[in-house]
């Protein structure tokens, strides 16, 4: 048994080693199989990985071609091509070199938006084994990538005109009336005699009394003066334009005494303007006769009669007037044997006057430009606080303090802002920027621009903190978001340096019992103030057109605490032209307003212009410390233009406090959603004193940039708007004003890669 089981042990052993053998060999065939497909799977791993590898290179240069390039657009779109192609060379993408192409093109949609498309080919490293044919091996397999970027320009901001910043200017009118007056005045009697004469007892022809001067021999002759024209009553008015209409002489109670023929008897009269230096042309008066009776030569209509002289008031003196009367006998028709006798002589005088009255009341009017156009007012004035002021005053960022002279306010930037464009168009040269009222002249709250030295500061002290303005004009050199490669073109410099001035005419109104602040200057003949001062001139729009920023501050660059104490506002505009071209000026992004807001009234304003490319995307509305209006409530609301006029838009809104100050508004935490308006100021409480307001709109995905049927200011569509609606005016009040800081901005980065 055991041998039997023996035997078959060995016969097993032999039967498992023929199947060993056997299996041996499938397994070195499936290991065959497997190692070729393993090896043609790392083959085809490397490959599809280095050309995802690639194509990852090239969809970051791409991307770089295409945010580089897009910068320039929608004004100059061959530096945005040649941008693009520069930058996809240097991340290794050279066009036209080793098969690569590279294609940027321009959104026919929205001009802003560049999209590059770049191809190459990559070589393969186990594909090309695999050929298909003579020469048909897969060595290389093109590779693409596509980017598009897009450039959002700053929104502009306050006007689409080739001004901003003007408003309803309360001036000076001078109003001039002109009366004709006329009157005569009562005869006047000598006051005394002039020696010399030859009338017997002359003297007494001063005095209507009974007692008379008498003439018996031909040419008996006397003079009197003294006559009080000027001193009685009804004189002629002591003006320049008083003129003598007529001079008539009286001879009173004259009659003849003598014999003989009487038919002709006269008295030879004569006036003198020059206490007889020179005389008249004789005039005789009517015939005497044997009763007393009174005599005239001359009249009060005419002064002819006496020669061709003009007379004059001061001629009328009683120094310079003179009359002298000369008795004629002896002659045709009075015989020699004849006399007379006179009981006094006087003399009245008639005059005109075209009396001026010249009057000057402060009236709210329309801005003239420098070129004599008139100028529709855009309902708020651009501003600047002074670097002393509190932040809660309006002024996000010219405002060195929180609480004024102490905790330091953390937005304060001069050197950013405010800034203004000026866009020159192409082709256009000799442009101009003007400033209007450019320096600081108190003119106290309801005259000229507003002006005044604000709460808190030195008003009324010995000497007035002085406030400082400054414009810088730039080149942007078309990088609106760079200023650090602008090229100053002109500057106002110091000209409007440290000024503590005042207006004299506006503390001068009748029933105004303010006085203007000790030591302050009067700048009311000044030229700038209240009219136009050129800053720059000489302006080209190239040939793609050019953009250049206006720098609006108040801070000493040379001296940056010197206005640390100056509590002031600074109101002004800006006025541009062009030859062959039409200059627009807007806020970039910022800005600071003057709102002038009538009780019981809507008032509109340009907010900024949103071009239709933005549409689905959300606006930003952020407003500094609106709605100080007093005790006049008020509410505000925004305004998206419509193909036919301008419509209220829903939007979201909140609040935060940005200063520590007293009396600042608990603000921060508040808000509301799906609102049309938002309340600013409940009679007399305002909600966002010392806060920053901000509003989100979210733009309609349909919205076209129209340009309303209803507004016949500007040809340029896309202008939103933002409407304040006041409440009644508590009594003594006439309007309102508010100084607030409004920024604009469609979320999002500048420049970004569109999905």
């Amino acid at each position: 048994m055991i041998g039997r089981f023996a035997g078959l042990g060995r016969l097993v052993t032999r039967r498992d080693g023929r199947l060993a053998d056997a299996e041996r060999g499938q397994v070195l065939v499936l290991f065959s199989l497997v190692a070729t497909a393993l090896i043609g799977s790392v083959a085809i791993v490397t490959d599809v990985s280095w050309l995802w590898v690639n194509q990852q290179r090239l969809q970051r240069a791409s991307d770089a071609a295409a945010l580089a390039g897009s910068v320039y657009l929608p004004g100059d779109p061959s530096t945005a091509y040649t941008t693009a192609y520069a930058e996809a060379a240097r991340n290794g993408y050279r066009n036209g070199i080793g098969g690569v192409v590279v294609t940027p093109e321009r959104d026919p949609v929205n001009p802003r938006r560049l999209t590059v498309r770049i191809t190459a080919p990559v070589g393969t490293y186990f594909a090309r084994v695999f050929c298909v044919g003579e020469n048909a091996c897969l060595e290389t397999v093109t590779v693409g990538a596509r980017a598009t970027a897009e450039y959002t320009l700053p929104v502009p901001m306050g006007s689409p005109q080739s001004y901003y910043g003007v408003g309803y200017l309360v001036a000076p009118v001078t109003t001039t009336t002109t009366t004709d007056t006329t009157g005569t005045t009562p005869y006047a009697l000598p006051a005394t005699t002039v020696a010399g004469g030859t009338f017997t007892s002359g003297g007494n022809a001063r005095a209507a009394d009974g007692v008379y001067a008498t003439a018996s021999v031909s040419g008996n002759a006397s003079a009197w003066t003294g006559f009080p024209i000027l001193t009685g009553t009804t004189p002629p008015p002591d003006s320049s334009s008083t003129a003598i209409a007529g001079i008539e002489v009286r001879l009173v109670g004259a009659n003849l005494t003598g014999s003989g023929t009487a038919t002709a008897c006269v008295v030879r009269v004569e006036i003198s303007p020059d206490n007889g230096g020179t005389w008249s042309l004789p005039v005789n008066t009517a015939a005497l006769g044997t009763t007393l009776a009174n005599r005239t030569a001359g009249s009060t209509t005419s002064t002819s009669i006496w020669g061709g002289r003009a007379w004059t008031r001061a001629d009328l003196s009683a120094t310079n007037l003179r009359v002298r009367l000369t008795w004629i006998d002896g002659v045709t028709g009075c015989a020699a044997t004849q006399s007379m006798r006179l009981d006094a002589v006087d003399v009245r005088v008639a005059w005109r006057s075209q009396e001026t009255t010249t009057t000057t009341t402060w009236q709210q009017t329309a801005v003239q430009a420098p070129d004599g156009t008139t100028l529709t007012p855009q309902n708020f004035w651009g501003a600047m606080q002074s670097q002393g002021s509190p932040v809660a005053q309006g002024d996000a960022y010219l405002t060195r303090y929180d609480s004024r002279g102490t905790t330091l306010n953390a937005a304060y930037s001069p050197n950013d802002y405010y800034n203004y464009a000026v866009e020159v168009p192409a082709g256009a040269t000799n442009g101009e920027v003007w400033i209007f009222d450019p320096g600081f002249c108190d003119t106290r709250r309801n005259y000229g621009l507003g002006e005044a030295w604000t709460i808190g500061g030195t008003n009324g002290a010995a000497s007035p903190a002085a406030m400082s303005s400054y414009y810088d004009i730039y080149d942007t050199r078309e990088t609106p978001y760079d200023t650090a490669d602008d090229l100053l073109v002109a500057t106002s410099g110091s000209t409007f340096q440290r000024m503590a001035h005042h207006d004299a005419r506006t503390y001068a109104v009748p029933g105004d019992t303010a006085t203007p602040p000790a030591a302050s200057t009067d700048c009311s003949s000044a030229t700038w103030h209240l009219g136009w001062w050129r800053l720059a001139s000489g302006l080209s729009g190239g040939e793609k057109g050019r953009t250049y920023r206006v720098h609006t501050y108040s801070t000493e660059k040379a001296n940056p605490t010197a206005q640390n104490n100056t509590t002031a506002m600074n109101a002004f505009a800006i006025w541009t032209r062009a030859t062959g071209g039409s200059p627009k000026v807007y806020g970039i992004g910022s800005m600071e307003t003057l709102v002038r807001l009538p009780p019981s009234t809507t008032s509109e304003f340009y907010l900024s212009r949103i071009d239709r490319v933005h549409a689905g995307k959300t606006l930003q509305i952020e407003l500094w410390d609106p709605g100080d209006t007093g005790q006049m409530s008020g509410t505000l609301q925004i305004l998206r233009p419509t193909a036919t006029s301008y419509s209220p838009v829903t939007f979201s809104w909140t609040a935060k406090k940005g200063s520590t100050a007293s009396g600042t508004s608990s603000c921060t935490g508040t808000g509301a959603t799906n609102v049309t308006s938002v309340t600013t100021n409940s009679g007399g409480t305002s909600h966002f004193n010392g806060c920053w307001l901000t509003i989100q709109v979210t733009i309609p995905a349909d919205y076209t940039a129209p340009l309303p049927g209803s507004d016949t200011i500007t040809t340029e569509g896309g202008w939103w708007k933002i409407r304040y609606s006041m409440g009644v005016a508590p009594v003594g009040t006439d309007y309102a004003t508010d100084v607030a800081t409004w920024q604009v901005s469609v979320r999002g980065s500048p420049v970004h890669l569109v999905p």
